[in-house]
C-alpha cells in the first residue's frame, strides 16, 4: 500500500509463488532495480563465512565452465553482501540484468492477460490460474543446452509438476511423452486443465511424488512451494500423498529416460537416491534444482559426480528479482 511520499508500508513479494521478501517502510526499494535473498538459505547463511566453505565451493566449481564458476561465485558473495545490508537485498545489478528485469515486466508480465473467469493468456498458452510463471519466458535454460537432439526421441520426467506448466514447455522438447508427478490434490486438478486447455496429448499427470521409497507421507500444502520440509511452509494445510521411486515406475512402464527436471522444494536428495538405478543406466540429460538449501546447492553435483557417469555440469540462473531462486544443476552426457 503506497501512501504520501510513495513509501512502502506493507509489501510482499513473491517469485514462482514463493515469498522471498516483506518489507515495510523502505523508500529506496521503489527507486532503483534490487534483487532479493533466498529464504531458503537464510538459517544458514553464517556458515558460507566459515572456513569449511572453501572446500565446498571448489568441489562445486570444480569442473564447471568460466559462465557457471562466475555464476555460483557472484549467488554466494551477492547472497553475503544482501545478508549484510540494512534491507536485506542486493542493489548493485549489471547493465544485462537491469535490461533483462526491464524485458521481463514489460514484454512478459505485461502480456499476461486474463481473459476468463480462471483462463490466462499469454503468447499462445492459456493456463487455469494467473500463476504463469518464468518458465515460459526462460523455458527453463533449455535453448541452452549443448546437446538437446539427446532426448529428442526419448520421454521426459517432471518432477513436481505443479499446473503443467512445466510439462507444457518440455512437451516442445521431445516426440515421446512428458511424465509429470504432482503430488497435491489442487495443483493436480489445475494440471489437468492445463493440459486440457493447450491439448497436451503427450503429457502423462501422475499424482504421486517421488522419494527414496515407496510410502505415505505429509505434505505442507503452498501452492507452487508445497514442501515436505517443516521448516519451508508456515501453512497450516496439509494433505497425505503417496511416494514412489522413480526406478520403480521406469521399470514398470519400461520408459526410455531422455531427459529429467527436478524442483521439488528441498526434497531432491532424496528423489535421487529412488533414481540412482534409472539415472546410472541411461544417462538422461537432467536439470536439478539446487537452491531450496545451501546443502543442495553445494552437494547434490558431488554426489552425481561420484557416481562417474561421465556428465558435464553448467549451473543455470534465470534473471529474475532474486539472488538464487530458481538455480538449477544441468547434467549432459555430450
Amino acid at each position: 500500500m503506497l501512501r504520501g511520499g510513495g513509501i512502502i508500508l506493507d509489501y510482499t513479494l513473491r517469485i514462482c509463488g514463493i515469498k522471498v521478501r516483506q518489507t515495510k517502510n523502505y523508500k529506496k526499494l521503489l527507486r532503483s532495480h534490487h534483487l532479493y535473498p533466498n529464504t531458503w538459505f537464510q538459517d544458514s547463511i553464517s556458515t558460507l563465512r566459515e572456513d569449511s566453505s572453501i572446500k565446498k565451493i571448489i568441489n562445486l566449481t570444480q569442473g564447471l565452465d568460466k559462465k557457471s564458476t562466475n555464476l555460483v561465485c557472484r549467488i554466494i558473495a551477492r547472497t553475503l553482501e544482501a545478508d549484510a545490508h540494512p534491507l536485506k537485498v542486493f542493489f548493485t545489478l549489471s547493465k544485462e540484468e537491469i535490461e533483462a528485469l526491464d524485458s521481463l515486466q514489460n514484454d512478459f508480465v505485461a502480456n499476461i492477460f486474463h481473459i476468463a473467469p480462471n483462463l490466462y493468456y499469454w503468447n499462445g498458452y492459456f493456463l487455469p490460474c494467473k500463476h504463469i510463471a518464468e518458465v515460459f519466458w526462460y523455458r527453463h535454460g533449455l535453448d541452452s543446452l549443448k546437446n538437446p537432439a539427446y532426448f529428442k526421441h526419448k520421454d521426459i520426467i517432471d518432477v513436481g509438476g505443479y499446473i503443467g506448466d512445466s510439462a507444457t514447455i518440455l512437451s516442445e522438447y521431445t516426440e515421446g511423452k512428458v511424465h509429470s508427478f504432482e503430488t497435491t490434490s489442487h495443483n493436480y486438478n489445475l494440471m489437468l486443465e492445463t493440459i486440457r486447455l493447450n491439448h497436451l496429448t503427450r503429457v502423462v499427470p501422475i499424482k504421486k511424488g517421488l522419494g527414496s521409497v515407496q510410502s505415505k507421507m505429509t505434505i505442507s500444502i503452498d501452492g507452487p512451494a508445497s514442501s515436505f520440509s517443516p521448516l519451508s511452509q508456515t501453512s497450516n494445510e496439509s494433505e497425505e500423498v503417496e511416494i514412489i521411486t522413480l526406478d520403480s515406475y521406469v521399470a514398470e512402464h519400461k520408459i526410455q529416460v531422455g531427459f529429467i527436471k527436478v524442483d521439488i522444494e528441498g526434497f531432491e536428495m532424496e528423489f535421487l537416491k529412488g533414481a540412482k538405478h534409472t539415472i546410472c543406466t541411461q544417462k538422461p540429460t537432467m536439470l536439478i534444482s539446487i537452491y531450496h538449501s545451501l546443502d543442495d546447492f553445494f552437494e547434490i553435483k558431488p554426489l552425481i559426480e561420484s557416481w562417474n557417469l561421465g556428465y558435464t555440469f553448467s549451473i543455470h540462473k534465470p534473471i529474475d528479482y532474486t539472488i538464487s531462486v530458481e538455480t538449477g544443476l544441468f547434467c549432459e552426457i555430450l
